[in-house]
């Protein structure tokens, strides 16, 4: 007859008990994680959408001629182009589900604006970016300036 000393190793229940426990653990963390992930995705792609508007702020100042921003919130991209010759795209970017920002919502309060080489800009715009329930805006005022809002 072995003793319990004589034993090497572990149960299968012990081994089992194990895992389930190290599976609750990750679960709950996933759990706990994601709305910390949601949110960074959207301040991510706010710090794009704000740098591109500054490079379409540069490119009209340095072209000395208007650039359009379009959105397509059917789509959640957008485009910098030339006013006057719409074939000429210095960006085409893309914020959707099937990109690594992931965004569910990509919208423009109007969804075009004119970016003039004097820095103006023709109708204040509002971007609004957001993931399941975190909503973020950008507002390009009139003025030129671009400020990503509180909430």
């Amino acid at each position: 007859m072995t003793r319990a000393s004589d034993r090497r190793g572990y149960s299968f229940v012990e081994m089992l008990t194990v895992f389930v426990v190290l599976g609750i653990l990750l679960a709950v963390t996933i759990f706990s994680m994601a709305p910390g992930i949601q949110r960074a995705r959207v301040r991510n792609a706010l710090n794009v959408v704000a740098g591109d508007l500054q490079h379409a702020q540069a490119l009209a100042i340095k072209h000395s001629r208007p650039i359009a921003i379009v959105v397509v919130p059917s789509t959640k991209q957008y485009l910098i182009r030339d006013r006057d010759t719409p074939s000429n795209v210095y960006r085409n970017r893309s914020l959707g589900p099937d990109t690594d920002f992931g965004l569910d919502q990509f919208t423009a309060s109007p969804t075009s604006v004119e970016l003039f080489p004097n820095g103006v800009v023709r109708a204040t715009t509002t971007f609004t970016l957001g993931l399941e329930s975190y909503v973020r805006e950008i507002k390009l005022t009139k003025a030129g300036q671009i400020r990503i809002i509180p909430n």
